[in-house]
């Protein structure tokens, strides 16, 4: 109603402007996403390329994700770190789908798979991949 009395057209034509406006945002997201994912893909070796999609497609039980942080911190792959930046953070496991507010300088276990990106663990069932600049290793 408001783009219609501030325009003064129709509301019909308000709604089409509107929904046009929303498909353009929605491109510009989907092209947005699309280079960020192409540009870490080709920073990625292929094996750290498929762990990140791996994770993304599936999703693992806890059972899973803690053997793997289990096998990561016996192998002394896992690293202290501080968390530089904060917000709104995707976690996924059998218990718990959604994001989680992870305020900076919280302390966190990261894996590191290349110069580009972190598999960051804040528990043995909850991670994250983050990049590498994003966070202080201690």
């Amino acid at each position: 109603m408001t783009i219609a009395k501030t325009h003064k057209i129709s509301t019909k034509s308000a709604l089409e402007f509107y929904f046009k406006k929303m498909e353009l945002e929605l491109e510009e997201k989907k092209k947005e996403n699309t280079n960020l994912s192409d540009s870490l893909k080709s920073s990625l070796s292929p094996q750290n390329w498929e762990s990140v999609m791996k994770y993304v497609r599936d999703h693992p039980t806890n059972e899973e994700l803690s053997q793997a942080y289990y096998q990561a911190k016996k192998e002394g792959k896992l690293k202290p770190a501080i968390l530089l930046v904060g917000g709104d953070f995707y976690f996924r496991n059998s218990d718990f789908v959604g994001n989680k507010y992870l305020t900076p300088g919280i302390t966190v276990e990261a894996e590191v798979y290349d110069d580009t990106i972190c598999h960051v663990w804040i528990s043995p069932i909850e991670c994250e991949f983050v990049f590498i600049d994003e966070l202080e290793f201690i």
